[in-house]
């Protein structure tokens, strides 16, 4: 069954706001999450160096949506006991999540997209908290950024959690980003993905937690 995305009257920074009174009602999922294959990593160093070790720290993300019919919201929680937002050095990670969505609708999920059937992913970093890269990927080790898009974020790390907000509007600017975005619209359905990194484990690129199943949404 779809998860309902409902429509709100809410000014885009109210829905940007991770406390906002409009979240205690807003529809919840928990969604599973599971480490990715070793055996699947592009890099053969990775593969070797992780080839014993456990991916995938964060076992389950918490989601909910809502929209104004201009912009839509996507609030993600989960448990981060030991938060990293600051890099150290070359052997310090932070903390990342990401929403991916199917630009071709029978896109594979755990490779990332296909040649054929490219995928759109928004990319968060703790350690840029303000902002998140919409990129476009069509196989594992194959991303790029999508040009021309502005995704915001809010983030607050509290009681043990990561607590994050992609806001974004509605729609695409034009037809020639209708090969690299997501087209998000009032009354339409869609899929999506979601994957999360604990940093403090040394999770990075494709050394992540993911969902491994399409979630179907609709928007009100």
């Amino acid at each position: 069954m779809d998860m309902q995305i409902p429509r709100i009257t809410a000014a885009a920074s109210e829905l940007g706001q991770i406390d906002a009174r409009i979240w205690q009602h807003a529809p919840s999922r928990r969604i599973r999450l599971i480490g990715t294959p070793v055996a699947l990593q592009p890099s053969a160093y990775i593969t070797d160096v992780w080839r014993d070790k456990s991916v995938g720290r964060i076992e389950a993300v918490d989601f909910s949506a809502l929209h104004n019919g201009e912009a839509i919201a996507l609030r993600l929680s989960w448990a981060a006991p030991r938060p990293t937002a600051t890099l150290t050095d070359n052997d310090s990670f932070a903390d990342g999540a990401a929403v991916m969505f199917p630009i071709g609708e029978d896109a594979p999920l755990v490779t990332m997209g296909s040649p054929e059937q490219p995928v759109n992913a928004w990319h968060w970093r703790a350690d840029r908290p303000q902002t998140a890269h919409s990129n476009v990927a069509s196989g594992l080790g194959s991303t790029r950024v999508s040009p021309g898009v502005e995704i915001l974020t809010r983030a607050q790390h509290s009681r043990g959690r990561w607590h994050l907000i992609f806001l974004r509007r509605l729609g695409i600017a034009d037809d020639k980003q209708a090969s690299s975005v997501t087209r998000l619209e009032a009354g339409g359905r869609n899929r999506i993905a979601f994957a999360v990194w604990d940093g403090s484990a040394g999770e990075r690129a494709g050394l992540k937690a993911f969902s491994p199943e399409w979630l179907d949404v609709a928007l009100a």
